[in-house]
C-alpha cells in the first residue's frame, strides 16, 4: 500500500464519519468538506490547518462586511460595489504572511454567503472541517507506518 492508498482509505472513513455525524448533529455537511478541502489546499499538517483556520475565518468576515454593508447602503448595485471592493482586499490582504492562502479567504467568504449569512454555522462547520482533514491526514500517515513501519519513511 503506497500513501496515497493509506491517505484514501483514512479520508474516507473519517469523511464518512463525518457526513454521519454532523447531520446527526445539525452542523452543515457540505461547509465541513469546504473546511476540510482548505486544510489540504493550504498544504495539510499544522501549518495547513493554521492557514486553512485563519483565512476561512477572515472570508467569513469579509462576507458578513459586504452582506451587513450592502443592506446598510440599500441602494441596487451597493452588493456589487462592495463584493468588488471585498474582493480587492480579500487579495491584498495576503501581503500579510498569516492571510496568504487567498484560496481559503475565498472559500470562508463563498460559503457564508451561500448560507445566507449563517456565520456561527459556518464558522463551527469550517472549524470541525479543518479538523476533519487533520485527523484524517494525520489518519492516512498513521495507516501507512502501521503497514510498512517508520523505516518506509527514510526511504
Amino acid at each position: 500500500m503506497d500513501q496515497l492508498i493509506a491517505a484514501s482509505i483514512s479520508v474516507g472513513l473519517f469523511s464518512g464519519l463525518w457526513a454521519y455525524f454532523s447531520s446527526a448533529w445539525g452542523l452543515i455537511t457540505w461547509v465541513g468538506f469546504i473546511g476540510c478541502t482548505t486544510y489540504f489546499a493550504a498544504g495539510g499538517e499544522i501549518e495547513g490547518f493554521k492557514k486553512a483556520v485563519i483565512t476561512n475565518l477572515f472570508g467569513v468576515i469579509w462576507a458578513m462586511l459586504i452582506i451587513k454593508g450592502s443592506t446598510l447602503l440599500g441602494f441596487s448595485l451597493a452588493g456589487a460595489i462592495l463584493t468588488g471592493i471585498g474582493s480587492f482586499a480579500m487579495c491584498a490582504q495576503a501581503k500579510l504572511n498569516f492571510l496568504a492562502f487567498i484560496p481559503g479567504t475565498f472559500a470562508g467568504s463563498c460559503v457564508t454567503f451561500a448560507t445566507n449569512g449563517n456565520w456561527q454555522a459556518v464558522i463551527v462547520a469550517l472549524w470541525c472541517g479543518a479538523i476533519l482533514g487533520l485527523v484524517a491526514d494525520t489518519g492516512g500517515v498513521w495507516l501507512y507506518r502501521m503497514v510498512h513501519g517508520t523505516e518506509a519513511d527514510k526511504n
